[in-house]
């Protein structure tokens, strides 16, 4: 098994939502935190494979939270890729 570190974005946005009492669309998070809304999409759909600071910096300030609570570790993921490479 391989470790693979995920993603707290979409939990971050519910909250955020309750909050605010209001749905934030992702071109908001775009134009409010300065990322490329192409990256903010890939963090809504939790398809992020690599991890840029001022992207982090940026989620974290509009989040109000610190890099733990946007990332965490997946200690029993499985690397199905890594399996089916073995097979061949």
């Amino acid at each position: 098994m391989v470790a693979k570190i995920r993603v707290r974005f979409l939990e971050l946005v519910a909250q955020k939502e309750i909050k605010i009492g209001r749905r934030i669309r992702a071109n908001e998070i775009a134009m409010v935190t300065g990322v490329n809304a192409a990256t903010v999409s890939r963090w809504l759909k939790n398809d992020v494979t690599k991890f840029e600071a001022p992207v982090l910096v940026a989620f974290c300030r509009y989040f109000g939270c610190e890099i733990g609570d946007l990332l965490y570790i997946d200690w029993e993921a499985e690397d199905t890729s890594q399996e089916n490479e073995d097979e061949d």
